[in-house]
């Protein structure tokens, strides 16, 4: 039969259709096993392939570890790279610890001034004997610590047994008053005796008593205790002897006596200071005197600690000016941890009202390791043989010290001798450009 050039025209039309039909279906199905090749061979390789090798692994040396501080135990913070060294490496390296330390700021030294410690006058307690006689014994030695109540010295007197006779004497007569008293009493109530004489007997009976309270304070303000005075009751429980107790507790600056020497009442046998708070007494020249108030801070320091700085308060502003030197005294008031601060040293100190008195934190010279462009130290951590790397960022070095404005704090362990060898080490496992 012969097709109408209608029918041949759709008949070509629907034969392209399946074609495209069929291409299409083609190229999704390709689509579909492409994604799923890529999904397969990243499993592949996600499953075989280490991770976090992050580019072209660097060997270490045998003896050097080089983790990062995730490792639990060396108390290094987190992500601070740590240094391993093997026992023998690191005692042939002489390596030496430091502790950071504190010193003033270079903008205080030419505001500094000179004092002297000396002993906290609220604080200082003498030791008297109010009775004169004979030091029978002394106990503690200078330098020594006592506490409150402790028996630190025996005195024998003959003014003491006196005063306990006339004591007993005085007990001894309140009694009859007593006595005589109550027989009035009685006599009154039958009409024995008169109004006059009771009130006689009551008369004498409150002298009694007031003379025995009398006796009795005298005893305890010589120095016996209130039980043993309430505990005397005859001759026989007499004695010369007392012990003097510690008034407070501190530590012995003063023995004036020894044992067998014979002293006067009132006499001071000892002086005990509490030292765990002193004074230093500083020079402020007149000038300035209008910058330093009660209250204003102050930072001491001394020699015998260079890496150490005290601070207190300022106390008491003298308000004369000595006419020679042109200075009053400021007195400072400060804590004394350890009694490191002795009486009578001389110290340095610096105001606050003059700026720079903030101490700052300082590291050695021989402390500090150039890597790179950076500027770092090794801390110490809980195993002897692991070291943490910091950088810092230091101030400008003066007198062997570098000032540390970033980094590490007071009281951080830091190696100084033998940093060099650490950072050799270091670069061995870092090599810098690799």
């Amino acid at each position: 039969m012969t097709q109408t050039p209608e029918e041949t025209k759709e008949q070509s039309e629907s034969t392209v259709s399946r074609s495209k039909e069929s291409r299409t279906a083609k190229t999704a199905i390709v689509a579909v096993v492409a994604v799923v090749a890529v999904a397969a061979i990243a499993l592949l390789l996600w499953l075989f392939i280490p991770r976090g090798s992050g580019g072209r692994p660097v060997p270490a040396p045998r003896n050097i570890g080089t983790e990062q501080t995730s490792n639990q135990g060396n108390n290094a913070p987190s992500g601070e790279s740590t240094l391993t060294l093997a026992p023998e490496e690191a005692q042939r390296a002489g390596i030496k610890i430091e502790t950071v330390g504190q010193r003033m700021s270079a903008e205080a030294n030419g505001q500094q001034t000179t004092g002297v410690v000396q002993a906290n006058a609220y604080r200082e307690t003498p030791v008297r004997s109010l009775v004169g006689g004979i030091v029978r014994s002394v106990g503690p030695e200078l330098g020594q610590s006592v506490r409150k109540g402790q028996p630190i010295a025996v005195v024998s007197s003959n003014d003491l047994a006196d005063a306990q006779s006339k004591y007993l004497a005085a007990v001894a007569e309140l009694e009859e008053h007593h006595k005589h008293h109550n027989r009035a009493e009685r006599l009154v109530e039958i009409g024995a005796a008169s109004r006059e004489e009771l009130e006689l007997a009551t008369s004498k009976f409150k002298a009694a008593e007031s003379e025995v309270a009398n006796l009795r304070q005298r005893l305890l303000l010589l120095g016996l205790s209130s039980q043993r005075v309430s505990a005397l009751r005859s001759t026989s429980q007499i004695s010369s002897e007392v012990s003097l107790p510690a008034p407070a507790s501190g530590t012995v600056t003063s023995r004036t006596v020894n044992s067998g020497e014979v002293i006067e009442a009132n006499k001071e046998l000892l002086r005990v200071t509490d030292l765990s708070s002193v004074w230093v007494v500083g020079q402020v020249y007149e000038k300035d005197l209008g910058k330093v108030h009660v209250g204003s801070g102050a930072s001491i320091t001394t020699d015998a600690y260079p890496d150490r700085v005290f601070r207190g308060q300022i106390s008491y502003v003298d308000p004369k000016v000595d006419p020679q030197t042109r200075t009053a005294q400021a007195r400072i008031e400060l804590a004394n941890p350890g009694q490191q601060l002795k009486i009578g040293m001389y110290v340095n100190v610096a105001f606050a009202a003059f700026g720079g008195a903030e101490p700052t934190a300082v590291v050695p010279v021989a402390a500090v390791q150039n890597i790179d462009t950076r500027q770092v130290v090794f801390l110490t951590t809980s195993d002897p043989n692991v070291f943490a790397m910091r950088s810092v960022r230091l101030g400008p070095e003066s007198n062997g010290y570098y000032p540390v404005l970033e980094g590490v704090s007071v009281g951080d362990r830091i190696v100084t001798e033998g940093s060099f060898m650490l950072r050799a080490e270091w670069l061995k496992s870092h090599p810098i450009g690799r």
